[in-house]
């Protein structure tokens, strides 16, 4: 069933609620309480129950009918990956219609803990070309943008989450 049809469309204040979702609402939680969203994230049913949550919140935010939020959570899929030595997960997130909306996200915990919270929170998202760039979150609330690129397939995302990883260290 395809979960787009299965909501009204929004309106372009509700489709605030897919750039919210990655930048703000799952973005704060994971540098705020790291365990408890690895913890969440790790078992499919408490996923699933996260990011309805999630989208719960942001439903009585943008005004979303329970049917659009119920749509909306079903198009947001995790599962989790490694990336080289290190354990964490990628959200894929619906097509991005507007400019700074996630394709996808990965938020890997760093195999030493420290820095940023021992959390790295990047992002594939949508440019203002119709293009897409790898950006990231800082534990101090601060966008980063790290590259353009040409890919928006799941494996390029991977393999560039890992390649500025490993650059990093």
């Amino acid at each position: 069933m395809d979960s787009d049809a299965a909501a009204p469309p929004p309106s372009s204040e509700r489709e605030r609620w897919h750039y919210a979702f990655a930048h703000f609402v799952l973005r704060v939680a994971t540098f705020q309480d790291p365990d408890f969203i690895f913890g969440a994230l790790s078992v499919p049913d408490s996923a699933q129950r996260l990011v309805l949550a999630a989208m719960a919140l942001l439903g009585r935010h943008y005004k979303l009918s329970v049917e659009q939020v119920m749509a909306f959570a079903r198009g947001i899929t995790v599962r989790p990956h490694r990336f080289d030595k290190d354990d964490g997960f990628i959200i894929e997130l619906p097509t991005p219609r507007s400019v700074g909306e996630c394709f996808l996200v990965a938020i890997v915990r760093k195999g030493d803990g420290g820095g940023d919270g021992g959390i790295d929170y990047l992002t594939l998202e949508r440019t203002d070309d119709d293009g897409v760039m790898l950006c990231g979150w800082d534990a101090e609330g601060n966008h980063l943008n790290h590259s353009d690129t040409s890919a928006r397939d799941l494996d390029s995302f991977i393999a560039e989450v890992i390649a500025l990883r490993l650059r990093r260290d």
